[in-house]
């Protein structure tokens, strides 16, 4: 069971349960519309740890089917640059450290390791669907949907916002970097499994580490999105902007920015370094 660290956006005194998808018969919707199942959700970030592995998660949300989950840099077996709970197969680390990071982040956030289904992210705004039975990396894009309970969706990010997506149609996780950003990454998300329910925005580098060259600001500008300053963005409310452009109504996103966070990976800040990750998944309430 996971531990409450805090308890500020703390919703319900419930604790989490085990990993169970649900029975799935073709023909039968999504859990996420399936009768009897909320259609408004109010979502919220609650702090806890599980041997030693530190989480953001929702756990009103798991009352209702839906496992939702950030993982931090803490808790894991990595070596500098990637101490310690590096969850990325590219970028220089030890594959066996890498292994047992997801074994560990999997078993803090309950679900089973071989469910988890990934992308070869890209920074744009291609979709690729996980169906029941399918894991392990699908192919090149930034948004994965399930309709159906079993797949565990994952992204992971070192700067960029995790987008997790609840809807009427199933559920989705995006990569939300500045590229998909402007691209119209968030309003695919939506696209894919509107009418949404909830969404929940992981830690990203926000304004205050984020400066930026002009041609990204004009980006921003060009497709409608806030800009902080001059030369600054903010991922984190450039997201919550579109959705809510897109209709999005329940949107909460998560405080820290993982540049100035040490608990969090920061490309940013470190250049060589390793990732974090973001779950979704449709499970048993």
């Amino acid at each position: 069971m996971l531990e409450r660290t805090t308890s500020t956006s703390l919703r319900s005194s419930a604790t989490n349960k085990s990993y169970r998808p649900l029975p799935y018969r073709r023909g039968l919707r999504a859990p996420s519309i399936a009768p009897g199942h909320a259609v408004n959700h109010e979502p919220a970030l609650d702090a806890a740890t599980k041997g030693g592995v530190g989480v953001l998660t929702d756990l009103r949300a798991r009352e209702r089917g839906w496992l939702v989950a950030f993982s931090s840099r803490r808790g894991g077996v990595s070596e500098p640059p990637f101490d310690s709970l590096n969850l990325a197969g590219r970028g220089g680390d030890r594959p066996d450290r890498v292994a047992e990071n997801r074994r560990r982040a999997a078993a803090a956030i309950d679900f089973p390791l071989a469910s988890l289904a990934l992308a070869r992210q890209v920074h744009g705004t291609g979709r690729l669907h996980a169906p029941a039975g399918r894991s392990g990396v699908l192919g090149d894009g930034d948004i994965i949907t399930a309709d159906e309970p079993g797949p565990v969706l994952g992204i992971l990010t070192a700067d960029c916002a995790a987008v997790l997506l609840v809807g009427g149609r199933g559920i989705a996780v995006a990569h939300a970097g500045w590229r998909g950003l402007v691209a119209g990454v968030i309003e695919s998300a939506v696209d894919a499994v509107a009418p949404v329910t909830a969404t929940w925005i992981g830690p990203c580098i926000h304004a205050c580490c984020y400066q930026v060259g002009p041609e990204v600001i004009e980006a921003f500008r060009a497709a409608g999105l806030p800009v902080a300053g001059p030369d600054r963005v903010d991922p984190s409310e450039a997201s919550s902007f579109a959705l809510r452009r897109a209709g999005v109504e329940h949107v909460v996103s998560a405080d820290a920015c993982t540049s100035c966070d040490p608990n969090y990976f920061s490309y940013r800040r470190d250049g060589v370094t390793g990732r974090q990750g973001a779950f979704l998944a449709l499970v048993e309430p």
